[in-house]
């Protein structure tokens, strides 16, 4: 496809509304076009700014107070013209200065309002998106909880949750539109068993199952959002590892973690403790 075809393609892009296959071609373009992907970001410029505007609320009674005030201090109408037609005198309407005010205000608040009603249907159509919380919370605490016991079971069961494809780093490229932070390699003491992109509810996220030298699993997500408010009401706290900032998440026999990476986030599951996050932070900064 062309830039104007994919141009056209990437607001549902940015929606995640593609099919996997236009997925594909969208990602593999924008990777090599750079036009495109200053629009791509100017999407996600737009949608940050948006979120962070504050909407101001319109008093119910704002646009009666206004005509009063305009029918105390406006009384500058001038007098209707008459306009002479054949031999018959017509009458025309004839909008006052004052008239033409009423309707500039009207207008204006109109467009106030309406941008306010805008932006609390998409604020809206977050929460309705938001009320998959509970469920994706319920279903990671299902994962956390076999993870430790049957890391095989708690892998195919994710991938059955979210439409999982098992794929390599580099194909994973199409799917998800970056290169994941695993296929520069893992730090020493880690192999990669096993890597798949998932379609969660809060992205489509890139996942690693990597082996410790001892066997056991610690898990990697690469995702966009910020905050991956994946763990429910288990304590949290942030702190410096290495020189990220990171929340924290106490598993009980284990700790999540998650911090920025570039535009990305990484969250890492199952790590025994917080010396272990900041070698993983460092190795994924200078890979």
């Amino acid at each position: 496809m062309n830039c104007i075809e994919i141009q056209d393609l990437l607001s549902s892009y940015f929606d995640d509304e593609l099919s996997v296959d236009a997925r594909v071609s969208v990602a593999e373009h924008v990777r090599q076009c750079e036009t495109c992907s200053e629009l791509l970001d100017g999407y996600q410029k737009l949608s940050k700014s948006i979120s962070a505007a504050p909407v101001g609320l319109v008093s119910e009674n704002v646009w009666a107070s206004i005509v009063e005030e305009l029918d105390r201090t406006g009384q500058i109408s001038e007098q209707p013209k008459i306009v002479v037609a054949s031999a018959a005198k017509v009458r025309r309407p004839w909008l006052t200065r004052a008239t033409v005010w009423r309707l500039a205000i009207a207008a204006s608040i109109l467009l106030v309002i309406g941008l306010s009603v805008w932006l609390r249907h998409d604020d809206a159509m977050s929460e309705m998106h938001d009320e998959h919380g509970p469920e994706f919370v319920a279903t990671m605490d299902h994962y956390l909880e076999i993870l430790p016991e049957n890391p095989d079971q708690a892998e195919q069961f994710l991938l059955g949750k979210y439409d999982g494809k098992v794929v390599s780093p580099d194909r994973a490229i199409s799917l998800v539109g970056y290169r994941p932070a695993v296929a520069e390699g893992l730090p020493d003491g880690y192999a990669l068993a096993s890597t798949s992109v998932l379609k969660m509810p809060c992205c489509t996220c890139f996942k690693s199952v990597c082996k410790r030298d001892d066997g056991s699993i610690l898990v990697l997500f690469e995702h966009d959002d910020e905050k991956a408010a994946w763990f429910g009401k288990r304590p949290t706290s942030m702190a410096m590892c290495g020189d990220k900032e990171c929340c924290l998440v106490d598993l009980k026999s284990s700790i999540a973690a998650t911090w920025r990476e570039g535009r990305r986030s990484l969250t890492a599951v199952g790590a025994r403790d917080q010396t272990e996050v900041a070698k993983l932070v460092k190795w994924f900064k200078e890979s």
